[in-house]
């Protein structure tokens, strides 16, 4: 009876979701299918509206303001991280082609949200080319709000 009592509660805590910025991968935000408008809700366990904070290696930079980042070595599966505004440089990153070829490891903190380019275009005023990122909408992506920059990958 007391091991049960002992197990019954740890059991119980793989139910529960990451908490916001915690556990979270770049396959878990890759994976998130969120519906639209979910990022406007309270829903658990959905990404959708969350912070998260998550670790990669750049992969490619498609802007100045947008890159994907994935796990070191492996391109699939990947997050395309975007700026609020038209680069990175107020939070401290000069997005340039050294990031891809020193495959920098960074941690990205932000809001994981669907990609609408109309509607991210409202919201941040960035005019993006529906060429290049339209391949994402519809994707869940990360709006950065911090990112620190590790060393290269060895």
């Amino acid at each position: 009876m007391l091991l049960v009592a002992m197990v019954w509660p740890l059991a119980a805590c793989g139910d529960e979701a990451p908490a916001p910025g915690e556990n979270v991968t770049v396959e878990d935000v890759a994976e998130a299918e969120i519906p639209e408008g979910e990022e406007d809700q309270e829903r658990e366990p959905g990404l959708g509206g969350r912070v998260v904070t998550v670790q990669g290696v750049v992969l490619e930079i498609l802007d100045p303001g947008a890159f994907l980042i994935g796990d070191p070595g492996v391109l699939e599966p990947s997050v395309l991280v975007m700026s609020p505004s038209t680069d990175f440089v107020d939070l401290g990153l000069d997005v340039t082609d050294a990031l891809v070829e020193d495959e920098t490891l960074v941690g990205v903190t932000g809001t994981v949200r669907r990609l609408s380019l109309g509607e991210f275009q409202e919201d941040y005023a960035i005019p993006y080319d529906a060429e290049v990122f339209g391949e994402f909408a519809g994707e869940s992506i990360i709006v950065a709000e911090r990112i620190e920059v590790s060393q290269p990958v060895e």
